[in-house]
């Protein structure tokens, strides 16, 4: 199991908290393959049947308010909201049924010998590292450059996103036509810029799914500055 740690922002003091980093998610799809691999005493859909019965049972004993101690987990129940006198009743408006799962024998028994080792922080941000100028010899409209970095890719549902070239009064110039996207490498066209000095900046809602956004725009700014003569 691999864990990073980040800067606790909780307290005043310079300190770290650890997060894990997880690398898949495994469904039950995949987890009675594994099975199948291993002993092939029954077919995938007598299994299926079986634990759709046995979740069927599950959930039947929380209805019924059953405390259920299982060996992976153990099921227990708690209200939360606050009761002005001894004769109120649960109004859902202000109170809430908690259902608390807890770590359960098979889980408690293995959980303290799991090796852990420690990695680097996965990046999140956007990283601008260099543009280049991929056609004549300065930037120039028309002209073509290559972006490098880390999750460079321009991606999303808000008409925001986009990768743009930033003047020293903040006028934001968009760039119209990129030929290649990735989240390393960006290739475009430059746009028509005035004279100036100008920063790179990345506004995109890319994150490690392809098929997910994020919900709010993550905005990427370059360290270095480029001159248009």
């Amino acid at each position: 199991m691999k864990y990073y740690l980040i800067k606790n922002k909780l307290t005043n003091e310079t300190n770290y908290s650890a997060r894990i980093l997880t690398e898949r998610t495994i469904n039950q799809d995949e987890l009675i393959d594994k099975m199948l691999s291993k002993r092939n005493l029954v077919s995938k859909t007598d299994i299926v049947a079986v634990l759709n019965s046995y979740y069927e049972e599950i959930i039947e004993s929380i209805e019924e308010g059953d405390n259920i101690n299982l060996p992976l987990l153990n099921i227990g129940y708690s209200i939360s909201g606050v009761f002005d006198t001894e004769e109120d009743g649960f109004n859902p408006e202000t109170h809430k049924l908690h259902v608390n799962l807890n770590s359960g024998k098979l889980i408690n028994e293995i959980k303290d010998d799991i090796p852990l080792q420690k990695v680097t922080a996965p990046i999140t941000n956007t990283v601008i590292n260099n543009l280049t100028v991929t056609t004549n010899t300065t930037l120039s409209a028309n002209g073509l450059f290559e972006l490098n970095g880390l999750r460079l890719k321009v991606a999303g549902d808000l008409p925001e996103v986009g990768l743009y070239f930033v003047a020293e009064d903040g006028t934001e110039t968009k760039v119209s036509y990129l030929a290649q996207n990735s989240y390393k490498k960006i290739i475009g066209q430059v746009p028509a810029l005035a004279t100036g000095n100008y920063h790179v900046r990345v506004k995109t809602q890319v994150t490690g799914n392809s098929e997910r956004f994020l919900k709010d725009i993550m905005v990427g700014d370059s360290t270095f500055s480029l001159t248009v003569a």
